[in-house]
């Protein structure tokens, strides 16, 4: 009864203990490190410690470590990644900032995988529509500069191909810089320089091709930034991956000029003939990367399903990020909630009302009890006329009508379509005209099949009229 009435003094010196304990225990090996970080998550489930004192211990532990073991322990934050994701947004933010410490620790070109590992956890255990992990106004990141050289070193670039210059060096390498700031090319001379880089890197890629038939492997790892020397560059326009990587940013670059991006400058809205261009351009560039080895058209249909993707993410992002989980509707009625109720058989004899849960439905399935009855219903035998339903046929294929021949009802399929089903019905005879004209496209010989019948109706009211004079003559 003491101790818990002094439960709270005594958990603030618990969490205390565990913190200086932590980084003592820092200095063994990572066993004994992951068994103390355990038990102050089972000290803390006990409440023994706060709900926050293990993400604490975890951080110090992490702030101690050198980034080689740091590596090794995180697979224990990637074990609790799904515990992690079900604590409250105190823990978890302490969780990112262990995880954005850890990423600043990282160089970008030796800690590429241990990098992509964090994201990933950050992305198990954050929503999509966590705020801190959004960009929500498009901003790129200006800081990811691109140095090539700038002046011809003479002797250096070896090709065996005269089109392979220091000239091409520079145009290949320039793109760069629009792909890490496309809001660039919203001035005329920027778009001018942009467009003949690209068709420039078409065209040579489209002569200098790759020969290569060799699989790639799946095991294989390579940096995401290439090399800017110009001795490889011989080398690496006849690489599978070089060449990929350059179209696919091209690409990718094209549909942020031509999308829906909230945040897009004004000044970026392009006019029609380039985004003709564009789509022209697009199609060149599919047609090269599948003929470019490897499994060149199955690359190309996993590029366009990424494309695709990213266009619904990018509409997402337009909407505000809305939330992506669904919620149960509160404004539901008591019988929709309950889905395991009991249904009532249906008792086809005797003449009550049944309610499917749609009004609609209800109201289609109460019309009449018997549903083969309502199906041999008199009433449903609406088969019309031969002449009435031609009739305003007739008069816009009349010569003095004024129609214009696009205007005309034989120029809708519905149309054409209901036209031979009542012809079939009604009057196969007809049938026999289109027999006789198989040269004809379907809707002349529709037109001439309605002029004959407008014809034959006129003979038949002139010979009712005739017979209607002869007894007053």
């Amino acid at each position: 009864k003491q101790w818990y009435q002094r439960r709270v003094p005594i958990t603030a010196g618990v969490d205390v203990a565990f913190r200086k304990a932590a980084l003592k225990v820092a200095l063994g090996d990572i066993s004994r490190i992951r068994g103390f970080i355990e038990l102050s998550f089972q000290c803390s489930r006990s409440g023994v410690t706060s709900s926050s004192t293990p993400f604490y211990v975890l951080a110090d532990t992490f702030d101690c470590l050198t980034l080689d073991k740091c590596q090794q322990l995180f697979s224990y934050v990637e074990d609790k990644s799904p515990q992690f994701a079900q604590e409250p947004p105190g823990n978890r933010n302490i969780v990112l900032r262990l995880c954005n410490d850890l990423i600043r620790r990282c160089s970008k070109s030796l800690n590429t995988l241990f990098c992509g590992r964090i994201q990933i956890i950050l992305a198990k255990i954050f929503p999509f529509s966590e705020r801190s992990g959004l960009n929500l106004q498009s901003q790129f990141n200006l800081e990811n500069a691109t140095e090539f050289s700038q002046k011809e070193t003479e002797g250096v670039m070896e090709s065996d191909s005269s089109e392979v210059t220091f000239l091409f060096y520079q145009t290949l390498w320039s793109m760069q810089d629009f792909f890490r700031n496309p809001n660039q090319i919203s001035s005329d001379a920027q778009w001018k320089k942009m467009e003949e880089n690209v068709k420039e890197i078409c065209r040579i890629f489209e002569n200098y091709k790759h020969e290569g038939s060799t699989k790639i492997s799946s095991n294989e790892t390579y940096f995401a930034k290439f090399l800017t020397s110009e001795r490889l560059l011989t080398l690496q326009i006849t690489d599978a991956n070089f060449r990929r990587h350059i179209l696919v940013q091209i690409l990718t670059l094209f549909q942020y000029l031509t999308g829906d991006v909230k945040f897009k400058p004004n000044k970026l809205v392009i006019s029609e003939p380039r985004k003709y261009w564009v789509y022209d351009t697009t199609n060149n560039i599919y047609g090269i990367l599948a003929e470019t080895p490897p499994d060149g058209e199955r690359f190309v249909r996993h590029i366009k399903s990424v494309l695709r993707y990213e266009e619904k993410w990018s509409k997402w992002k337009n909407e505000g990020c809305p939330s992506l989980e669904k919620s149960l509707d509160k404004t539901l009625h008591p019988k929709q909630k309950n889905m395991l109720r009991t249904v009532k058989p249906m008792d086809l004899s005797q003449n009550e009302k049944f309610d499917l849960g749609n009004d609609t439905l209800t109201k289609l399935w109460n019309i009449c009890p018997d549903n083969m009855a309502a199906c041999q219903d008199s009433n449903r035998n609406f088969i019309p006329e031969t002449y009435k339903f031609f009739e305003d046929a007739i008069e816009q294929l009349e010569p003095d009508s004024g129609v214009e021949k696009e205007y005309y009802l034989t120029n809708d399929t519905s149309f054409v379509w209901k036209s031979l089903r009542l012809l079939a019905k009604q009057s196969t005879p007809y049938f026999q005209h289109i027999q006789n004209t198989k040269n004809l496209t379907l809707t002349d010989n529709l037109q001439n099949i309605i002029i004959s019948i407008g014809k034959e109706h006129k003979k038949e009211k002139s010979t009712d009229c005739d017979s209607a004079l002869i007894p007053l003559l």
